[in-house]
């Protein structure tokens, strides 16, 4: 009994704490890794609301969006390298030859990374620009569709047709074609048969807009009056009336398909024809 209350029985070798204390160390590092991160994303998350309730425009929420996620990646990378380098100096091994090497090769490898360092370039001036954000609808490099994730080098486009992903390098874009910066415009050309009354089409053209900003949904998408451009064009067999109506980002095709569907119902309505191919066969018997 006396030596089961002995404290002696209960000290621990000192090998045993080193290794013990070594553990400790390791794991202390690997929660202040995740912790940190968490930690980063949480503050940032707190800033993009405060700031974000702020702005009115949609434009500059989704530029603060995207800036969020380019610190967001940066501030990982640097943690998770910090991390790399805690864990190099608890196993003992001097990280300053490393770093010293690390320069070095760094040097060799900027001289053959010429395409990488172009691509960082290309990246920061196309984010500090705003030339493109999350959530915006892109067509570059003949690959169109929504940009799902920008960071430096990449900017990541699924396709609207195939739900492909696209990784396109900063670098290589030299043309952006945004279709949802600030505002938009979607166009009309009604082809009539040249019977018809041009105004009376004019007429009728306006009616069928006073009809489409009539629903809630569609007047909120529409930033301008329709602007009516008059006879546009002579064609083989019919008239072109021309005009074009100014949206909100995005919005440009959904009040294209919705006015397109009120033009054919008050063009029935008018009996106003609309001129389409077709072949006479006659019987000669």
């Amino acid at each position: 009994m006396e030596e089961f209350l002995n404290l002696d029985f209960f000290t621990l070798k000192p090998e045993y704490i080193k290794v013990i204390v070594f553990f400790w160390q390791i794991i202390k590092c690997t929660a202040l890794l995740f912790i940190s991160i968490k930690l980063i994303k949480w503050i940032l998350d707190k800033f993009y609301c405060k700031f974000a309730c702020r702005i009115q425009s949609q434009e500059r929420k989704q530029q603060l969006l995207t800036l969020k996620t380019i610190i967001c990646h940066a501030s990982e990378f640097i943690i998770f390298a910090i991390y790399i380098m805690s864990m190099l100096f608890l196993f003992g091994i001097d990280v300053r030859p490393i770093l010293a090497t690390a320069g070095v090769l760094g040097v060799a490898i900027g001289f053959g990374s010429k395409r990488f360092v172009e691509d960082i370039i290309s990246g920061f001036i196309i984010l500090i620009e705003g030339q493109v954000r999350v959530g915006d609808y892109v067509e570059v490099h003949g690959m169109s569709g929504v940009v799902e994730k920008i960071t430096l080098p990449l900017i990541t486009v699924r396709s609207d047709k195939t739900g492909a992903i696209c990784f396109i390098r900063c670098g290589y874009i030299d043309t952006i074609i945004n279709y949802t910066m600030n505002y938009s415009y979607t166009s009309f050309a009604f082809d009539v048969a040249y019977k018809e009354d041009v105004e009376h089409v004019i007429e009728v053209i306006k009616k069928c807009y006073d009809k489409l900003i009539e629903n809630p949904e569609y007047k909120k998408l529409v930033k301008e009056d329709i602007e009516i451009f008059g006879l546009d064009e002579f064609k083989e067999s019919s008239l072109c009336v021309k005009c074009r109506i100014k949206t909100q980002p995005k919005g440009q095709w959904i009040i294209k398909r919705a006015f397109n569907k009120i033009i054919k119902e008050e063009f029935e309505k008018e009996n106003i024809e609309i001129p389409f191919n077709q072949i006479v066969i006659n019987n000669p018997s």
